[in-house]
């Protein structure tokens, strides 16, 4: 009984000293201004790959005549078959 009684405690310490750990490394990355905002404190519009239809910040994607690109080379492809008249991937 007295067993178990420790390994129930033992337990709660793990998880109380787990969850201690987790909270500090949330605190230091919102600290460190690692928010996913762009260096001017705004949130960056997301857009779609017209070739692979990968999503990208738009301050990255490479803009073409079918869209946005997530690479030079896709932009130099063209738009994806999805993007050609199939549907796209569910």
């Amino acid at each position: 009984m007295l067993g178990q009684i420790l390994l129930v405690i033992l337990i709660i310490l793990a998880w109380i000293g787990v969850r201690s750990l987790l909270q500090q490394r949330l605190d230091r990355a919102q600290q460190e201004g690692d928010t996913g905002a762009s260096e001017d404190g705004h949130l960056e519009e997301m857009v779609r790959c017209a070739h692979c239809r990968v999503f990208l910040p738009r301050g990255q994607a490479y803009p073409g005549d079918g869209g946005y690109y997530c690479s030079a080379e896709h932009r130099r492809l063209g738009p994806g078959r999805s993007e050609q008249g199939r549907p796209p991937p569910r």
